[in-house]
């Protein structure tokens, strides 16, 4: 049966491709039988099934619901396949036991002319006509000036020819003689046609040559600007030029306007006429400038040229600038804070990993519990439950109830392309109104950091919806690799330097592709992120299958132990399966009457052996459970067990440290699969998750309490304005405060600025206390009040 077959490669890297087969018959197809050679393995396949494969040789049928087309319909599927070096594409399609046609020949390219617009003393006139495309023969092409209002002979060399594009060219230049004159005249035009076209279509014929006199007087302004001064007058200087000497008088006018100046307040309007006697080329516009000691932003004055006479305005707009010299005062308010008891450590800073732990900062091997708040990755744009609750309001009880981060589900729809975020009621999300999806992902990771959370930003899907992408693969839904890739390097850009935000969840749940394609992609991208931002954790989830063991979508880390990713930051790459009870899907690990006793070793098979070892730390990024069928409750015993370290569930704590970091899925009550840590109120929280999760979460930490001083300026300027702070001992020490220093910098037009000192907190009765925070050596600015005086208010007194 003919049929037109098409191969195209959707992503390569060193070893492999994803790529898509299109099938076009020329009659309805029913059942579909293809055969092909490739000298690679298929690691995975979706849209079709391998029947056999022999010497290279591929047979494979479509899939129940992709295995008929109409005439002139369409057949796809597609898959992934890795080799042992750069290898081809496949070739030899036979369709159905015969010959599929070659592709179909592409359509013969097309010519075009572009116009041109040039002055007529430029000698030439130069047309590009191009090929829409390289073609594999010679095309030829006919071409003839022909007169507009510019004529041949007197404007123009008339021409005409022929082109011949070899092989491969798409770009030839004809170019046209002008005829030079000192004649003052309109702005005229000639064209070029194209005709008598072979190899080639022709789709734009006619090219427009604008040719633009230069005969006329052409008048321009500069800018100009000059210090303000104190008191009295200065003068603004704006230059007004020809652009070459003319033989006979001409002028033009001018007349000043006020931009951010004011006539008769910071300058004296002027207008008049500026005349150029024959030879001249250069004349001056002086404009008065009243001085004050006011404090101000520089200011601007506008000198605009009118009405030339014999010429042409060029450039008729000329931007004073009154630069202020008058210098703003600085000063910084005194500061009061509660000391505060001291908590559980939180995580400090920067986190990196160590053999099997997360590490911050401070060498602390820390826990990361986060929840999965998702809402992003749909079509509202936003998290959810911003209907019914204030968005502030929930991240807080997020933090009481014991969470220390936030999984962020996302989609790349909506940080790259954006979207109208909904399902929001403004009323009670005031703050959220006209913003972007990537606005509030701001607002969210800087609230965060406000109330010590950490935000761990989850690739959910591409294109805005529900779930993974539907191929299994990192992109999908009109989204590139290239795209997926840029996104993370735009991602790390923005939050670098930020602590908030710990790192890159790479892709959700890779389900279709195999280990290796999936491993070289998340270095691919886990790479480029970390050159943009060397402090972010990567962390990569598992596919679905490895060599026949099949688990949870994102779930199977087998192919890690012979494949381990490898990334060029060392110490940032963190391991992610997600992990789901009966109720989600009763796989055949969950039935028998001592499944539960076997799921340790599960887990250890699929993704805690990585753990275990020592090779690299585990954050379960999915797992969570409704808690009605008593197999999920018996599986959800186990996980806690083992991820709190007793590996063999036999009561006893096998491996020290916090155990492996997670983010339960979901704090959404609307998850089909789980529900959520809320109640379908969106308010109440679910006591008993919470309960059967207790082992596994951190202590509270106490939030860090901070003394912040207000440092001002006393009026808005246009430089930047610099000023050095530090901290000083009084009655309060370097056990009472973290000592801390600075350069506080005010950009042009910020007049408020604030510097936090963190309080050491502590459990002992004591008077209140007072240290300094002083500024000095300031720079585009003098110094008013130099000292603030941070008070820290005792609360361990007892009565």
């Amino acid at each position: 049966m003919p049929a037109q077959i098409l191969f195209q490669r959707t992503a390569s890297w060193s070893t492999g491709f994803v790529g898509q087969v299109t099938l076009t018959p020329d009659a309805a197809l029913n059942g579909l039988t293809l055969a092909f050679d490739g000298a690679f393995a298929i690691d995975s396949i979706w849209g079709a099934e391998i029947v056999s494969v022999s010497a290279g040789r591929y047979l494979v049928r479509g899939q129940s619901w992709n295995s008929t087309a109409p005439a002139g319909g369409t057949i796809s599927f597609g898959f992934s396949a890795s080799g042992p070096g750069a290898i081809a594409d496949p070739a030899g399609f036979t369709l159905g036991g015969a010959a599929g046609l070659p592709p179909v020949p592409p359509a013969p390219p097309s010519l075009s002319v572009g116009d041109v617009e040039v002055l007529e003393g430029a000698g030439f006139a130069t047309f590009e006509v191009k090929l829409s495309a390289a073609a594999t023969g010679p095309v030829t092409v006919q071409f003839a000036t022909v007169s507009g209002t510019a004529r041949s002979g007197l404007d123009f060399s008339a021409l005409s020819g022929g082109l011949t594009f070899a092989a491969g060219e798409t770009v030839k230049r004809v170019s046209v003689a002008l005829t030079n004159d000192r004649v003052f005249e309109a702005t005229e035009s000639f064209s070029l046609r194209l005709s008598g076209a072979t190899g080639a279509t022709i789709a734009d014929n006619t090219g427009v040559a604008t040719l633009r006199d230069d005969d006329a007087a052409r008048f321009s302004v500069s800018d100009a600007s000059v210090v303000e001064g104190n008191s009295g007058n200065t003068i603004l200087a704006f230059k007004v030029t020809l652009a070459e000497a003319m033989t006979s008088t001409v002028s033009v006018s001018f007349a000043t306007s006020g931009g951010t100046a004011q006539s008769g307040v910071d300058f004296v309007a002027r207008s008049g006429k500026v005349s150029f006697a024959a030879g001249q080329t250069e004349r001056t516009v002086n404009i008065t400038v009243i001085g004050d000691r006011l404090v101000e932003m520089d200011e601007t004055v506008v000198l605009t040229l009118s009405s030339p006479q014999r010429g042409v305005i060029a450039d008729g707009t000329g931007i004073g600038t009154i630069v202020n010299n008058d210098r703003p005062r600085i000063a910084i308010a005194d500061a009061a804070v509660q000391e505060g008891d001291p908590g559980a450590p939180g995580m400090v800073g920067v986190l990196s990993t160590r053999g099997r732990d997360i590490v911050d900062a401070t060498g602390q091997a820390v826990k990361i519990a986060a929840v999965n708040w998702f809402g992003m990755e749909g079509t509202t744009f936003a998290p959810h439950g911003l209907d019914v609750r204030n968005w502030k309001d929930m991240m807080d009880q997020m933090a009481e109830t014991g969470f220390n981060a936030i999984r962020l589900p996302f989609s790349a729809e909506s940080v790259l392309k954006g979207g109208t975020p909904n399902g929001i009621n403004f009323n009670l999300n005031p703050d959220l109104a006209g913003l972007t999806p990537l606005q509030i992902m701001d607002r969210i990771v800087d609230y965060a950091g406000d109330i010590g959370l950490r935000i761990i930003l989850d690739h959910h899907r591409s294109a805005a919806g529900n779930g993974p992408n539907g191929n299994g693969l990192w992109f999908d839904g009109g989204y590139t690799q290239a795209q997926w890739v840029g996104m993370w390097e735009m991602l790390a850009s923005r939050y670098a330097g930020d602590p908030t935000v710990i790192g890159a969840d790479l892709s959700n749940e890779p389900h279709g592709a195999s280990w290796n394609a999936w491993a070289s992609a998340a270095e691919l991208a886990g790479n480029a992120a970390l050159a943009k931002n060397p402090d972010w954790l990567i962390f990569v989830e598992g596919v679905a299958e490895h060599q026949n063991n099949y688990y949870w979508w994102g779930g199977n880390l087998m192919g890690a132990a012979e494949r381990p990713v490898q990334l060029n930051v060392a110490n940032k790459l963190v391991y992610s399966p997600h992990d789901y009870p009966n109720s989600v899907y009763a796989q055949p690990f969950f039935q028998g009457a001592d499944f539960a006793a076997k799921l340790p070793d599960l887990f250890d098979r699929m993704w805690g052996y990585l753990w275990e070892s020592g090779t690299a730390p585990i954050f379960v990024g999915e797992f969570g459970t409704r808690m009605t069928d008593p197999k999920d409750r018996a599986w959800l015993e186990k996980i806690v067990d083992y991820m709190s370290g007793d590996v063999d569930a036999d009561g006893d704590k096998d491996i020290a440290g916090p155990g492996v970091s997670y983010a339960w899925w979901s704090w959404n009550p609307n998850s089909g699969d789980t529900g959520g840590i809320l109640a379908d109120d969106w308010k109440t929280v679910l006591t008993e998750k919470i309960a059967a999760i207790e082992e596994i979460l951190p202590d509270p930490a106490e939030a860090v309490r901070k003394a912040s001083f207000t440092v001002t300026l006393s009026d808005p300027v246009s430089s930047p304005v610099t000023v050095g702070w530090r901290t000083a001992p009084g009655t309060a020490d370097a056990t009472d405060y973290v000592h801390a220093s600075g350069v506080l910098t005010f950009q042009p037009g910020q007049t408020r600025q604030v510097i936090e000192v963190e309080i050491r907190a502590d459990e002992v009765a004591e008077r209140a206390e007072e240290f300094r925070l002083e500024l000095f050596s300031a720079s585009g600015a003098t110094i008013a009040d130099a000292l603030g005086i941070g008070r820290i208010a005792d609360d361990d007194w007892v009565l």
